[in-house]
């Protein structure tokens, strides 16, 4: 192209245009007149085309120079239809930039007729003799499809006007007008397309569909509830359609949460919430996957049998809700009486909701489920496996975490009486042993011991620097209960964390063998346990020295009870996994045993079965640190009430300074010369 023509057609320059075109000043007859006897020259100019294969016509099209537009067209008519490398019209390039006035030129300059529409209709057109309305470029996609796309609706309204066949004209990506608008949420254009017909005076099937067999309807339900209204009253029989996996509009709706378009379409037809799809998950399961508990309760009202559908594989929507991990909706489910069918269901494989929750690690739902008392613990699946079985069968054989969810609910079903399956426990043995066990057990114990290591080695620094910075002096505090509690502790935090650390050293190293190097991981856990709750106790010890030392007077009570409250707090909330557990697991054992079973639980021999199951090595550690944890509280507690008691003034204090001669005494003790 003429780099001069390029800067015209950029600019909107008009005297550069008609300078390099040849044309003569002035306007209507002079300047057709100039471009008659300017001829071929100028007609040729204008062929030119950039590196993109734009024409000037494009340029000055896209950019909205009107005069320009009409200049380039009478000099050359055939511009109109030329093409760039995207296989652009200039008149796409004009609605995709949404100007109106140079789309209506364009317009009038290619008419469609009603002998050009029948044509494309009946398929007569080559490629090159495509009506230049209905021209598509290389992504199949027409001006009106632009002009959608870009959000120009004005530029809609006079493409409609003109032809409305093209709201029938679907392009290469399987998107009509009707689906683009309905998905980009334009209700306007919606009412636009809808409101047009096709040139034969029949809806062609083409104004709604979408990718994958989807129609307007789809794209409409995700974005507006007036949108989709509309489309149900121009044509009813959308709510019915399926795409290519079978999903009705309805499908769509539901695990979208969009209520307001579900109560439409259950309005419409109230059958559709028994059209499944290609899985045989109907609307409610989609519900329930994505945890939508206002769509899950329409449509069960709605539809009251809606808990006996089942999906292609047996699964009811409380199976679903579980597989899917939404605990928002198994605790509304639980709570329902009217899901209560729902379980003990078995769903083709024979596993129960227990089973599932089980099998996936999801122990608060397994909690739900467990406070149940109508659920059954000890159904057995179509292997013979109860949700107990399942529970150790998942469970992690070596070192293990107290608080991880595979051993929560393995000890929940112990404690609230759960059964194993009547087979030979060797059989469970053989599936669960194996090299790549012991490989994952070395490497958990290289991670365990770097971890550690660090939390041990501050704890040893922080102890044995203590005793050197300690908080007043020896002489003011030594009767104190706080000064004594303050070196015991410390004294025994720096011991554990000594041996702790020596323990990780040998933990460490791969020559020891790895039965020795998970005990030295189980001592080493438990020493670290004690020390950082005796750290904690030892740092409440000089805060309460520091803060009331005697004969200074100062009103601290308040202070020194809540740093023995927070300290407490802190002793309790350390390690989760041994405090914790008890209130994690005490609902649903309450709930099926009762205050009397669940002390029972607690307090009698139970736990020690159960953590040889579980842990299967040294289950006495367990209760050892929550022995440890009940005397460090205690130690806490007891030695601030009797420090305070310690610093409270006596009736010797109060006559002390009675006398001069005391006063004086006073005066030179505490201001020597």
């Amino acid at each position: 192209m003429n780099h001069e023509l390029l800067r015209a057609a950029a600019t909107g320059d008009k005297a550069l245009l008609e300078r390099v075109l040849g044309l003569s000043g002035g306007n209507g007859g002079k300047l057709l007149e100039a471009a008659a006897q300017q001829g071929s020259s100028s007609r040729s100019c204008l062929k030119g085309v950039t590196s993109e294969g734009n024409t000037a016509l494009h340029t000055a099209a896209g950019r909205g120079y009107m005069e320009l537009v009409r200049i380039m067209c009478d000099v050359d008519a055939s511009l109109v239809r030329t093409r760039n490398n995207l296989r652009n019209t200039p008149l796409i390039s004009a609605a995709r930039a949404g100007h109106v006035d140079v789309v209506c030129y364009l317009i009038e300059r290619a008419p469609v007729t009603a002998a050009a529409a029948a044509g494309l209709e009946a398929g007569a057109f080559s490629d090159g003799e495509e009506p230049m309305l209905r021209a598509r470029n290389s992504e199949g996609a027409t001006a009106m499809h632009e002009a959608i796309r870009n959000g120009h609706g004005a530029v809609l309204e006079k493409l409609m006007s003109a032809d409305g066949g093209l709201a029938a004209v679907v392009d290469g990506k399987g998107f009509s007008p009707l689906y683009l608008a309905a998905a980009l949420g334009r209700a306007d254009m919606v009412d636009v397309l809808i409101g047009g017909s096709h040139p034969d005076g029949a809806k062609s099937p083409a104004y709604y569909v979408g990718p994958d067999g989807q129609t307007a309807l789809h794209a409409a339900v995700l974005a507006s509830e007036e949108m989709s209204k509309s489309l149900c009253c121009w044509e009813p029989t959308l709510a019915k359609k399926v795409d290519n996996s079978r999903n009705t509009a309805l499908h769509h709706a539901a695990s979208a949460g969009k209520i307001g378009a579900v109560k439409l379409l259950l309005m419409e037809d109230s059958s559709l919430a028994y059209m499944p799809d290609a899985d045989g998950l109907f609307p409610v399961h989609t519900a329930a996957k994505m945890g939508k508990i206002d769509v899950i309760e329409l449509l069960m009202e709605t539809c009251p049998n809606s808990d006996e559908l089942l999906d292609n594989t047996g699964r009811n929507v409380l199976h679903c809700a579980i597989e899917c991990k939404k605990e928002r909706v198994v605790q509304h489910m639980c709570k329902n009486p009217r899901f209560g069918r729902m379980m003990n269901a078995r769903d083709r494989s024979g596993n129960t909701p227990l089973h599932l929750a089980v099998k996936h690690g999801c122990d608060k739902m397994a909690m739900l489920l467990m406070q149940d008392v109508k659920v059954n613990l000890s159904i057995m699946n179509n292997d013979g496996a109860t949700p107990l079985d399942v529970a150790i069968n998942e469970l992690d054989q070596g070192y293990t975490y107290p608080m991880n969810p595979e051993v929560l609910i393995a000890q929940c079903l112990v404690w609230c009486g759960a059964h194993r399956s009547p087979r030979r426990r060797d059989e469970y043995l053989n599936k669960r042993t194996g090299l790549g066990g012991s490989e994952r057990e070395l490497s958990k114990y290289t991670n365990m011991t770097e971890n550690r290591a660090i939390g041990s080695v501050l704890i040893s620094t922080l102890t044995f620097a203590a005793p050197f910075t300690m908080p007043g002096t020896a002489v003011d505090a030594a009767e104190r209960p706080a000064f004594w509690a303050f070196i015991l502790s410390n004294a025994l935090a720096f011991m554990c964390s000594t041996v702790a650390t020596c323990l990780l050293m040998y933990a460490g190293l791969t020559t020891v063998h790895p039965r020795y190097r998970c005990r030295y991981h189980v001592w080493s856990s438990n020493l670290l346990h004690v020390g950082v709750l005796l750290v904690i106790a030892t740092f409440a010890f000089g805060v309460q020295l520091t803060l009331s030392p005697p004969g200074t007077g100062i009103p601290v009570g308040n202070l020194n009870a809540a740093v023995c409250v927070m300290a407490c707090v802190s002793v309790v909330s350390a390690h989760p996994g041994t405090t914790w557990w008890p209130m994690v697991l005490a609902r649903p054992i309450w709930a099926r045993l009762g205050l009397k079973g669940l002390l029972g639980v607690l307090l009698g021999p139970r736990p020690i079965p159960c953590q040889k199951l579980l842990l299967s090595r040294t289950p006495w550690l367990n209760l050892f640190k929550m022995l440890a944890t009940m005397l460090i509280l205690a130690l806490i507690i007891v030695t601030f009430v009797w420090d305070r008691d310690y610093l409270r003034p006596t009736p010797a204090h109060h006559s002390f300074s009675s006398t001069p001669l005391q006063q004086s005494q006073c005066q030179v003790y505490l201001f020597p010369t």
